[in-house]
């Protein structure tokens, strides 16, 4: 019976977060910009609707006819040369509206306004564009929180006396997992709540007749590993992304992690049915051998008489 395949068990921080900035624990500092902050805190930060609003708050800037100090003061502090290019083009636009506004003669003053406005709304826009980039540098930078709150920590349950049945642990995992995705069913893509559901359907018969029957070492290795390891890994992996990359950031496979979470549940799936399949047939093997068992015992008997 093969065990089925899934993620490995070492943590490594998200595509975003290191498209953010960040390295892995233990890596060699690369001095390419500000002190970096935890993978963790970075991912915190960026699922908090509180600090994005309070980072946001250059928009204020291009807002009251600005644009080249907000891309200005981003490409310096985030190191990006296309916005402090960008910077440059607003500032040269806004000069030249300035000069056609004080120059003689009436076209070249509604030229002048009209390149003004042009630039506001154009800086403006491209301020928002540029937002959502520039909040996942922004969280990759080392220092204040901006009264970030701490995620709260489940208070410890103590155990019931007495070991508890393998298989009925396993169902209220899965039970919790089973939730999970459905709680979260808007930020997962298409087809992978589906296919959770799928997964479900085929463990918990499964687990009834474990926890009925028993299984092989073997078989609860490998149960065990899906609900507890594999499928809520899956999913947590995919929901600490933010949700934009996710859907459109194609790695070196060529697939978005929205796709290849969905691939990752039909493999599960697939694992799933090959291990139901596999702990059913050593149970009608055990039969089977019972059945022969019998008829060579009461056959005998019968030629004996």
């Amino acid at each position: 019976m093969s065990a089925v395949g899934g993620p490995g068990t070492g943590e490594r921080p998200s595509r975003a977060l290191r498209r953010a900035g960040t390295r892995p624990a233990g890596s060699a500092p690369v001095r390419r910009g500000p002190a970096q902050a935890p993978a963790e805190l970075v991912s915190r930060r960026l699922r908090s609707r509180t600090w994005r609003v309070a980072n946001s708050w250059w928009l204020a800037i291009p807002a009251v006819g600005l644009p080249w100090l907000a891309f200005l003061y981003m490409g310096l502090r985030g190191r990006r040369p296309t916005w402090v290019l960008a910077a440059l083009g607003y500032l040269l636009a806004a000069g030249g509206a300035a000069t056609l506004i004080t120059m003689d003669g009436l076209l070249l003053g509604v030229l002048g306004w009209l390149l003004a406005t042009g630039t506001w709304g154009l800086g403006l826009v491209h301020s928002i564009m540029a937002n959502s980039t520039w909040l996942r540098i922004k969280a990759a930078f080392t220092g204040a929180e901006h009264a970030l709150p701490q995620p709260e920590r489940p208070s410890p349950v103590q155990a019931a006396p007495g070991p508890a049945d393998p298989a009925t642990r396993l169902q209220e995992r899965l039970h919790d997992v089973v939730r999970t995705a459905n709680r979260n069913g808007g930020r997962l893509p298409d087809g992978a709540v589906p296919a959770v559901r799928e997964i479900e359907d085929v463990l918990r018969p499964l687990l009834a007749h474990v926890a009925k029957r028993g299984a092989e070492v073997e078989a609860l290795h490998d149960l065990e590993a899906i609900v507890t390891e594999y499928l809520p890994g899956a999913l947590e992996n995919y929901l600490d992304l933010p949700e934009d990359y996710a859907l459109t950031s194609r790695g070196p496979s060529g697939s978005t992690p929205a796709e290849e979470l969905v691939a990752q549940l039909r493999l599960l799936a697939d694992g799933a049915r090959e291990l139901q399949r596999a702990v059913y047939d050593h149970d009608a093997q055990r039969l089977s051998v019972q059945g022969r068992f019998l008829d060579a015992k009461f056959r005998r008997s019968d030629l004996d008489l």
